[in-house]
């Protein structure tokens, strides 16, 4: 499957600093998705969940295979600390698994539309 886009708020961003479970660390990135994009990913079967009354949809991405791209809202390549933690307005590039895997979409790019009210870059040498 080629890649798709999907449009939403960001909900839990495990982008800047992976989860690990069971031995493996991936980036994770859940947004709220968009009306338009909530119609594709139930189309294809994509895996996703309610919360508060919103579709939610959790992409990840192996550690191995390297840091998503993040563009900002000129499309310009900027680094993870312009990805808020939560709030941002986000259009993300995932790719559908293949065969037992298809109901999962996994993470390629995300494009920052709009940062979250009140939120500035972080600084990740805080952490």
């Amino acid at each position: 499957m080629s890649a798709m886009s999907l449009a939403g708020k960001v909900v839990f961003n495990q982008v800047a600093k992976p989860d690990e479970y069971e031995g493996v660390e991936k980036y994770a990135l859940t947004i709220a998705l968009d009306k338009a994009s909530k119609q594709i990913a139930e189309k294809l079967g994509l895996k996703t969940s309610q919360y508060e009354g919103a579709t939610q949809i959790t992409m990840k991405r192996k550690v191995d295979f390297g840091l998503p791209k993040i563009y900002n809202k000129d499309r310009e390549l900027v680094d993870v600390g312009h990805l808020s933690f939560f709030g941002d307005d986000v259009t993300v590039k995932v790719k559908q698994g293949k065969g037992k895997w298809d109901a999962f979409a996994y993470l390629e790019a995300i494009r920052v539309e709009q940062k979250a009210e009140g939120v500035e870059e972080s600084d990740q040498s805080d952490f």
